[in-house]
C-alpha cells in the first residue's frame, strides 16, 4: 500500500472522530440549554402558570409535632400563586416571631413543605394553650371522671362522647329513686387532664376530661355535677347522629317488658267450693271415724260462730 493512501486514510479517520466529538458536545449543550429553560425554580410551586402573581409564604422545613417550640431554622420561604395562598398563612418570618424572648408553640401537627397557618401555632409570643383549640362561640368545661365513668381511659382528645347524668330523686312513699338521662350528645373532647395532644395512642386513666360545649350546656354540666354524677359514653368514630332518649329509672332496671301471667288459685281436692246461702251454716259432724258435712239454719239469737266441729259417738 502506498504511503499517500495510508496518510489519507488516517486523516479521514481523524476527521471523522473529531466530527463525532464535536457533534456530541453540541447536542449536550443544546439539551442543557433547553432543560434549564424548563426547570421550575426551587421556591416556585410546580404547575404555576408563567406570568402569575407570586406571593411569599412561610412553610415548614421539617415535620413538626404538637408542643414543639418553633424556631426560624424550622421554616423557609416559598413562592405561592397569589390566588392559591391558604387563609391564615404568614408572608414573613417577623410576622411569626414578634418577640424572640417568648416562644411560639406548635398546636397542630405539620408535615414538611406545609404552610404555617395561624391556627396551627400558639400565636406570636404566646404559649400553647387550650383557648386556641376552641371553636368560635363554644366554651371549654372540665368534668370529673373515674376509671369507670371515663370509659377506662379510652377517651382521647378529638373523640366525641355522650354525657350521662345520674341522680337521686326523693319520692314520698318509696324513699330514694335513682334516675339517669343522656344530658348531652356528640360532645367533642378537647383534652384529658392537662394533655391536649390528639396524637396519643395509648389509653390513660385520668381524673378530668375537658369538653367543648355551648355556654348553656356549660351551665347544665356544672349544675348536674353538683346535683348528681356524670359519666361518659364513647361514640363510634364518625357517628354524629343525635338520637331521641328517655329517662331510665331504678325500678325499670329489672322490669320485664312482657305482662306477667295471671295467678291461678288452687281448687279444693273435693271439687269447687259450693256457695253457702246466707241463712245457712255448714258444720262438720264426726261419728267415730266417719265425717259428715251438714247444713243447719242459723239461729238469729246465736252468734255467727256456728261453724263449730261436733264430735259424736
Amino acid at each position: 500500500m502506498r504511503q499517500s493512501t495510508i496518510i489519507t486514510l488516517g486523516a479521514s479517520v481523524a476527521f471523522g472522530v473529531f466530527a463525532v466529538v464535536l457533534a456530541r458536545g453540541w447536542i449536550n449543550d443544546a439539551i442543557k440549554d433547553e432543560y434549564s429553560k424548563r426547570v421550575v425554580p426551587v421556591n416556585q410551586v410546580v404547575g404555576t402558570p408563567s406570568g402569575a402573581d407570586m406571593v411569599s409564604v412561610i412553610i415548614v422545613d421539617a415535620d413538626l409535632n404538637f408542643g414543639d417550640v418553633l424556631t426560624r431554622d424550622m421554616l423557609r420561604v416559598a413562592e405561592f400563586p397569589k390566588d392559591a395562598v391558604p387563609v391564615g398563612a404568614y408572608e414573613t418570618m417577623n410576622s411569626i416571631f414578634v418577640n424572640p424572648v417568648q416562644p411560639t408553640v406548635v398546636l397542630r401537627r405539620m408535615a414538611r413543605n406545609e404552610a404555617v397557618l395561624d391556627y396551627k401555632i400558639s400565636g406570636p409570643g404566646a404559649r400553647g394553650s387550650l383557648s386556641a383549640l376552641i371553636n368560635e362561640g363554644m366554651r371549654a368545661v372540665s368534668v370529673r371522671v373515674t376509671d369507670v365513668s371515663g370509659v377506662a381511659g379510652f377517651v382521647m382528645p378529638g373523640d366525641y362522647v355522650d354525657v350521662i347524668y345520674t341522680r337521686d330523686e326523693e319520692v314520698r312513699r318509696n324513699g330514694n329513686n335513682l334516675k339517669s338521662d343522656v344530658l348531652l350528645q356528640n360532645v367533642k373532647v378537647l383534652g384529658i387532664d392537662q394533655d391536649l395532644n390528639n396524637d396519643s395512642e395509648l389509653p390513660s386513666v385520668v381524673k378530668t376530661v375537658t369538653l367543648e360545649v355551648s355556654n348553656v350546656d356549660a351551665q347544665k354540666l356544672h349544675l348536674a355535677e353538683d346535683a348528681g354524677k356524670l359519666g361518659l359514653a364513647l361514640r363510634r368514630a364518625g357517628d354524629t347522629q343525635i338520637q331521641p332518649v328517655k329517662t331510665v329509672q331504678q325500678q325499670s332496671i329489672l322490669s320485664n317488658p312482657q305482662k306477667a301471667a295471671p295467678v291461678r288459685t288452687a281448687r279444693r281436692i273435693y271439687g269447687a267450693p259450693k256457695k253457702t246461702p246466707s241463712n245457712l251454716a255448714e258444720i262438720t259432724v264426726f261419728r267415730g271415724e266417719k265425717r259428715d258435712q251438714v247444713q243447719v239454719i242459723k239461729d238469729p239469737s246465736e252468734t255467727d260462730g256456728l261453724n263449730n266441729t261436733l264430735a259424736g259417738g
